[in-house]
């Protein structure tokens, strides 16, 4: 049984402030909450549907649950259908000094729309990478739309949100950023230690970061379009460095 209060609690952490207070976030949907579940964050509430429980029993192990009606799910939820699992985890605070500079470091410049910070978590993931920095501004990555679109990919990538200037002065090796003068990408051969940096697509990479740069890097336009997606063009450019690297 789930009490009033602890489904008000649940509710509260679709706002920032209270995720941010409480060092909590929500995970839901099957997908995201079995990759939980195979993960070492820890668990606090785990709320269940019939359906879900008879499906994947097995994996529950230890872990506390309990078991709701489809209603209550929907109504605590923040996607449209969810009347399968929902769980309220502890956040992970990495910070900088659990890094390896040896190994690709993503950042990101003001990427404020959640669909983007979670494709590119899920991307990172696909081709092995790990490790991203984030800006200040960029969108919190404990956002439930964010770990929505990572579809369990934010169990293995480590987020540091911080004064992105302020790391780049301190990294020691390469700082590519996307940029449309940058070298044509097929010409491009990544070495490590490296970071890529990807600005967002109104406005592109900040002056105050764009001059930290050692080097650039773009993707060449074949047809009419503006701009490309930066989740779209962080695959491409992760895609690139993963298969120079396998092919050391």
């Amino acid at each position: 049984m789930v009490s009033k209060s602890e489904l008000k609690f649940i509710r509260s952490l679709k706002i920032k402030k209270y995720r941010t207070g409480e060092k909590r976030f929500l995970v839901e949907g099957e997908k995201n909450v079995l990759e939980l579940l195979a993960s070492d964050f820890q668990i606090d509430k785990l709320l269940v549907s019939e359906q879900f429980l008879e499906k994947h029993r097995n994996v529950l192990g230890q872990t506390e649950f309990s078991v709701v009606s489809s209603k209550i799910l929907a109504d605590v939820s923040t996607l449209v259908t969810n009347d399968q699992v929902l769980a309220v985890a502890k956040m992970k605070i990495f910070s900088i000094n659990e890094l390896d500079a040896h190994q690709l470091i993503v950042g990101l410049d003001g990427i404020n729309d959640p669909g983007n910070l979670g494709t590119i978590i899920r991307t990172m993931d696909w081709f092995g990478f790990s490790q991203l920095v984030c800006s200040e501004d960029t969108v919190d990555f404990y956002n439930p739309k964010v770990v929505n679109a990572t579809m369990g990919s934010f169990t293995r990538v480590k987020v540091v949100q911080t004064d992105l200037p302020a790391f780049l002065k301190k990294f020691e090796g390469a700082k590519m950023g996307a940029d449309m003068k940058g070298t044509p990408l097929h010409i491009w051969q990544p070495v490590l230690p490296l970071m890529l940096i990807m600005g967002s697509e109104s406005h592109g990479l900040r002056p105050e970061v764009s001059a930290l740069l050692n080097a650039r890097v773009t993707i060449p336009k074949f047809g009419s379009a503006e701009s490309l997606n930066v989740g779209i063009a962080t695959g491409i450019l992760c895609h690139h460095i993963a298969t120079a690297s396998a092919s050391l």
